[in-house]
């Protein structure tokens, strides 16, 4: 299964909030998370980005803050990895 990749690094396809809130991801939802409006979405949509590992400013102060206080410790391990695939 290929995974469903969040602008913020989280692998949407293995997230405990999946199916418990029905989340497709931030993607497929345009950045209204089941928990409000992703402001990591929006600066990477705005910015033309497939997700944050491509942003030059990786890491940046927000996303740095988003995934201290998130539930998913893998999200900078993942953007690094994704970082050199091409989407």
């Amino acid at each position: 299964m290929t995974p469903i990749k969040g602008k913020c690094g989280t692998d949407c396809t293995a997230c405990q909030f999946k199916e418990k809130f029905h989340c497709n991801g931030c993607a497929a939802q345009e950045g209204h998370i089941f928990w409000g409006d992703c402001s990591i979405y929006q600066c990477a949509t705005a910015k033309g980005l497939p997700h944050c590992g491509k942003c030059p400013e990786l890491p940046c102060n927000e996303l740095t803050s988003f995934i201290e206080n998130g539930h998913n410790p893998h999200r900078m391990t993942n953007l690094l990895l994704w970082k050199t695939e091409d989407a």
